[in-house]
């Protein structure tokens, strides 16, 4: 079994980190996975995925907002 830590968690996007030190993004807005060596690189990305998807109207109706 594979170790996986969600570092953060908001919006649709997920930012985690596997047990082999890899940063992973995942986000409701796309369907593939985007993979980091770097955590700074790949929060960067996450408060951008982020902040489209809060711009986002299906991502916010699809999560409860109005």
């Amino acid at each position: 079994m594979t170790e996986v830590r969600v570092l953060h968690a908001r919006s649709g996007v997920v930012l985690q980190q596997e047990g082999d030190g890899a940063y992973v993004l995942t986000s409701l807005r796309g369907s593939d996975e985007r993979r980091f060596a770097n955590l700074e690189q790949a929060e960067r990305v996450f408060d951008t995925e982020v902040a489209a998807s809060e711009r986002d109207p299906d991502i916010v109706a699809r999560l409860g907002g109005s």
